[in-house]
């Protein structure tokens, strides 16, 4: 079939002088696959506000067991108290900052009303994931100076396979010491994750009194764990057509804990990513705020608008017997 004699195809408007006569058909929804979710922070016991950078809270564990017997009639020997002890951590600041010219802001954008309120939803949702990444890095407290930012003791520097406080920690490293004050010495070498080490350290947390909810794993693991050969032995309904063998629970002699995957614990430093398991009781570790999100607007210079979102807070862990640490870990 031929076209129609001189008929005006939208090949030829297209392709006019100056460019098309026809407007333009963008999608008004702004479509973003960038993962912002954070899973360690969201589950954090309910935050703390604090009102200096160094904080403190009490922490305490019970005396070791004793089957002494006491003689009839026996005079009681005044046993010494037991003192609790004071764990203290720092406040860093975060923050992220967008800048629009007033000619930005005075255009039409596509999926957008405002470029600068765009701009700023966005920083919102960097920060948000910043700060679950900075807990789970490999570092420890300091106070800071005029040319040194602060820092906050991350997840990893709470524990220890000797310190007083933890031993919930199964490593293939050199430990820290376990108070925040120094971080842990990878030895370089890895070791695939296996459900003796999951049922190792969940015996031990138990046995310290901690009742822990979730492990928080690297994608990667997460994967390694769901092909434990544990899962021979289930069953499970599925849908026709579908096909899986997925561990959303894994069930310890010491308690079920969900399994669930962090991609900040896939992200960061070949020092650092893919290679810690954390076993954790949410009610046992919270964000403490000194600044909770805050957004402000920075000194206008020339035609520009710069608003800035920061957050300065610092990572608690009420007692680190409550947790668990599997480390040194490969995929």
């Amino acid at each position: 079939m031929a076209v129609i004699s001189n008929a005006v195809t939208t090949y030829a408007t297209k392709a006019a002088t100056g460019g098309s006569e026809h407007p333009e058909d963008v999608s008004t929804i702004l479509y973003n696959l960038d993962p912002s979710d954070v899973p360690i922070v969201s589950a954090a016991g309910k935050s703390r506000p604090i009102h200096n950078t160094l904080f403190e809270w009490v922490q305490e564990t019970l005396s070791d067991r004793d089957d002494t017997a006491v003689l009839e009639g026996d005079e009681t020997t005044r046993a010494a108290s037991s003192l609790t002890s004071r764990s203290n951590n720092v406040a860093m600041i975060l923050s992220r900052n967008a800048t629009t010219t007033g000619t930005q802001e005075a255009l039409r954008n596509f999926t957008k009303s405002s470029q600068m309120g765009h701009q700023m939803a966005r920083k919102s949702k960097e920060l948000k994931r910043d700060v679950e990444f900075a807990i789970t890095r490999n570092k420890a407290k300091n106070v800071g100076a005029a040319g040194t930012a602060r820092q906050t003791a991350t997840l990893i520097t709470w524990f220890s396979d000797t310190a007083k406080f933890n031993s919930n920690a199964d490593a293939g490293s050199t430990a820290a010491t376990g108070d925040g004050s120094d971080t842990w010495t990878r030895s370089g070498t890895t070791r695939a994750v296996s459900e003796a080490q999951i049922n190792g350290v969940m015996e031990s947390i138990y046995d310290n009194g901690g009742d822990p909810t979730m492990m928080f794993v690297s994608p990667g693991h997460k994967v390694d764990i769901s092909a434990f050969t544990g899962r021979t032995n289930t069953r499970e309904m599925v849908q026709k057509g579908t096909v899986g063998s997925p561990i959303s629970i894994y069930a310890s002699d010491f308690g079920d804990i969900k399994v669930v995957p962090c991609r900040t614990l896939g992200k960061g430093a070949a020092a650092d990513a893919n290679k810690d398991i954390y076993i954790l009781d949410p009610s046992h570790y919270r964000l403490a705020m000194l600044r909770n999100y805050t957004t402000f607007e920075l000194s206008r210079i020339g035609d520009a608008t710069s608003r800035q979102i920061l957050v300065e807070f610092g990572l608690q862990v009420d007692n680190s017997q409550a947790h668990g640490l599997i480390t040194d870990l490969t995929t």
